[in-house]
């Protein structure tokens, strides 16, 4: 999904997961960018969120998975890139983020538990503000620490469409050291990225993803091959420029939106799947308070 100069998206196997029903909302505080991904049950999976365009202000985005926060990372200003989280970790362990089967209940004391409530959402809120970076913190060596996280049953009620969840994967030590960081939100809106998770065949129940067979398949992969024109004739190597450092993320960027509108296109004569661009508004929001951060440098 993108918003703005700024983007995020899912992968599992380092291949990005097909968004559907996208949708925006914003207020004076937040924009809010939501869509559905098709999750599989034993499959590792991680964030990336990326950054266009220069600006004069620094960035931070915090992904949380199922409500469960993981460390942020941060960006100086004039940072133009791309950064991933895999992993949900502490100053010494991480463990990998990965789909499963929900476990459902129908005892109602389990009813009002809140800590269900954001159970099938993969979320990236990115702020912007000042940065100030600290001093290196090592890495403190000691075999007697760990990163326990609640994974307990949910109601049936209250996630009928919900087939999976986040669990983590095994501890593994932290082999480097983080930076401490000094962050100051500033008085822009806030960016959130949603993307709400559940199996294929759900998704295409509720109409919300195309059905799809092998031979809708074939047939349309056979509707899009091209005609390609030879031409004969001595190699003249280009008399452009070559590209800068400073503009190689923006191509990936570029190049990301386009292989998302081919696979757009390729789905035509089914439901298509929405995508969102819109321009950043520019609001105040209330002051927050300065924070201090562990951020892993990436």
């Amino acid at each position: 999904m993108i918003f703005g100069d700024l983007s995020a998206y899912v992968f599992i196997d380092s291949q990005e997961l097909q968004e559907y029903d996208a949708a925006a909302s914003s207020t004076p505080m937040e924009n809010r960018i939501t869509c559905w991904i098709a999750s599989e049950e034993g499959k590792k999976f991680g964030v990336k969120w990326m950054n266009a365009a220069e600006q004069s202000w620094g960035i931070r985005a915090v992904v949380s998975v199922d409500g469960v926060p993981c460390n942020g990372q941060a960006a100086r200003p004039g940072w133009v890139g791309v950064k991933e989280r895999t992993y949900l970790g502490n100053r010494s362990v991480t463990r990998d983020f990965m789909f499963s089967n929900i476990e459902l209940t129908d005892d109602d004391s389990m009813l009002g538990d809140q800590n269900s409530n954001d159970i099938g959402q993969i979320a990236v809120k990115v702020e912007t503000g000042k940065y100030m970076k600290m001093q290196v913190v090592k890495r403190a060596k000691s075999k007697n620490h760990t990163l326990r996280v609640r994974e307990g049953k949910v109601h049936e009620r209250s996630k009928k469409a919900c087939a999976h969840r986040v669990i983590f994967g095994e501890e593994v030590p932290r082999q480097h050291s983080t930076s401490r960081i000094m962050f100051e939100p500033d008085n822009r809106p806030t960016t959130v990225f949603v993307f709400r998770y559940t199996r294929l065949d759900i998704l295409q129940a509720m109409g919300i993803a195309p059905s799809t067979s092998k031979k809708s398949m074939k047939e349309e992969a056979n509707d899009y091959v091209d005609e390609v024109e030879i031409i004969d004739g001595p190699y003249e190597p280009s008399s452009l420029p070559l590209p800068s450092k400073d503009v190689k993320p923006r191509i990936q960027h570029l190049e990301m939106e386009l292989q998302r509108l081919r696979a757009q296109l390729a789905s035509s004569e089914d439901k298509k799947p929405s995508r969102v661009k819109l321009e950043r508004g520019v609001s105040r929001r209330q002051q927050t308070a300065m924070e201090v951060l562990d951020l892993t440098e990436d």
